[in-house]
């Protein structure tokens, strides 16, 4: 707990407020006190969104989410002021930490503790989803470790579920790495994206790692949606529990209750050593105590590195644009928020034989039985010079495709170019990759086309995204748009494009400049970045431009 300052309140309603128990982008959480003495933890909406109808009205939602809700795993509503400003609520204050602070101060959980937990939340989400009503935030900063058991907090975007789907078209709310892929792909929300969620919390638990890596909103919400979940090191047995309540296809996860069938814990988990150990971090015996956190709030810990966003909206619908003249302009922020990436119709390419060094191995992205798939076009390296560039833009350094082999390449009027070789010929060894590559405007990436180094690769995919793979094929950044014959432009002016195909740009660096000097760089670390004069513009590893 920190101590009041000069700008916080120090009553609410009844309430004396002690000191502050967390933050986040809705408001402030303070530890407070009945006259009787009775502690609370009082959640006040910030100032400056005391009249904002959105802020206000997922307040209020809040409040009566809660007030509907009574079990064992969730704490109750004590109090409210919904009328009038200032706003705020008071719950049962629950002192323990939070399972994102357990995991990184003891390491992952044993797995019968692990188990244990994941059938108490399910028991206490069952409840919740009786009530009609979806959290929409599971993650491991909200959860409680408390003396009497684990328990969910921060229904801050909860939202019942006749109300789910009629939400703004074309988003997607929580938090990224947790957000299930019907979420992100067709702003879909029920139960099942709940039960997603826990999934991931839970594996989160038990590996102590990010289940879809690290790295920015783009790139997790992208692998969330392509790729299956970092189980490694989790027995085999838990570890398909969790992947059945992960599956890409909704209807295939159980449901709460079903999951607490299927986890057939006995586990004592308060009497559990591994748990009050735990418990032995946040003594709840003094409310006031430094290293307690509250319920229903974003508590003051540090976040998992699954993911170190607050709860977010993610559009995830193709925004409106008017067609650009000659040379497009760049986005507007409203038109470069992410867009989150639809499944394609089609099958997924086939490489071509010989058309990946040896070191070039694809990781599986989807397991049998998913829903999404990626359709990635992969070919032989070859130099390509964009048609209709200037001479500046052939990099000699760089190396383009288009998803043709070299063979094709040949010129066809000359007969010994097309001849096979004779079968004592030593075949041609392929050039070495280079360790970096600095590409100049103006230059296109068409569907199937792609930047390539020994490090990663830049592909402009046939699903309408724009990929970064590392050198063992795993996505390390996408810029989340969705459709068919997009492409990407490096333009004059510095700006790293997505046009759809009536040339209407969806996603952009936004690094452009009206006197150009800008070069794109891919680099020996695997990042790729957009770069003036030695100062980084954009910077694929730090990629924030989802935020606007």
């Amino acid at each position: 707990m920190y101590p009041l300052q000069d700008s916080d309140p120090t009553n609410m309603g009844r309430y004396r407020l002690l000191g502050r128990l967390g933050s986040g982008g809705m408001g402030s959480v303070y530890l407070g006190r009945t006259p009787g003495g009775r502690p609370a933890a009082v959640k006040v909406i910030n100032a400056h969104l005391q009249y904002d109808p959105a802020a206000l009205q997922r307040f209020r939602r809040e409040v009566e989410t809660l007030g509907t809700i009574r079990n064992a795993f969730t704490a109750a509503l004590i109090d409210a002021e919904v009328d009038s400003p200032p706003f705020w609520m008071a719950t049962e204050y629950v002192p323990g930490p939070t399972l994102a602070d357990a995991v990184a101060a003891a390491g992952p959980f044993p797995v019968d503790l692990g188990r244990a937990v994941l059938a108490a939340l399910a028991e206490g989400l069952a409840d919740v989803h009786v009530h009609g009503v979806l959290h929409r935030d599971i993650k491991p900063q909200n959860v409680i470790l408390s003396a009497t058991g684990p328990q969910l907090i921060d229904f801050g975007i909860a939202r019942s579920e006749d109300m789910a789907n009629i939400t703004q078209v074309g988003t997607a709310i929580g938090t990224p790495g947790f957000i299930a892929p019907e979420s992100l792909t067709r702003s879909e929300a029920g139960p099942p994206s709940d039960v997603f969620a826990l999934a991931v919390t839970l594996a989160y638990c038990l590996t102590g790692r990010a289940p879809y890596g690290q790295g920015s909103l783009a790139t997790v919400s992208y692998r969330t949606v392509h790729e299956e979940m970092d189980l490694a090191g989790v027995p085999p047995e838990m570890a398909e529990l969790l992947a059945l309540c992960a599956h890409k296809d909704p209807a295939m996860r159980p449901e709460p209750q079903r999951i607490v069938e299927l986890c057939a814990s006995e586990t004592d988990i308060v009497r559990h050593p591994a748990y009050q150990r735990i418990i032995a971090m946040a003594p709840a015996s003094d409310p006031t105590s430094t290293a307690a956190t509250a319920v229903a709030s974003a508590p003051a810990s540090p976040a998992p590195p699954a993911s170190p966003y607050a709860p977010t909206e993610i559009n995830s619908a193709t925004p409106a644009g008017a067609a650009p003249a000659v040379a497009p302009a760049p986005p507007t922020v409203a038109q470069t928020r992410f867009l989150a990436s639809a499944p394609p119709t089609g099958p997924a390419g086939t490489p071509p034989p010989g058309s990946r060094p040896p070191w070039y191995r694809r990781t599986p992205l989807i397991a049998a039985g998913a829903v999404v798939t990626v359709a990635v076009v992969v070919a032989a390296v070859f130099a390509l010079q964009d048609s209709g560039a200037d001479a500046d833009a052939k990099d000699p350094k760089g190396s383009t495709s288009r998803g043709a082999s070299h063979r094709d390449t040949a010129d066809a009027g000359d007969p010994e170019a097309s001849k096979e070789p004779e079968a004592s010929e030593e075949p041609e060894s392929p050039a070495p990759l280079p360790e970096t590559l600095t590409v100049q405007p103006r230059r296109t990436l068409q569907t199937g086309e792609f930047l390539q180094t020994a490090h990663m690769k830049l592909i402009m995919q046939p699903d309408g995204n724009l990929v970064a793979y590392d050198a063992d094929d795993k996505a390390t950044w996408a810029s989340l748009t969705s459709g068919e014959n997009y492409k990407a432009v490096f333009q004059e002016d510095g700006n790293l494009v997505v046009y759809t195909a009536d040339d209407k740009p969806v996603w952009a660096t936004n690094t452009g400049y009206p006197d150009g000097g800008a070069v794109l760089e891919l680099r020996a670390d695997g990042s790729f970045a957009v770069t003036k004069n030695g100062q980084d513009l954009f910077l694929s590893t730090e990629d924030t431009t989802e935020k606007g």
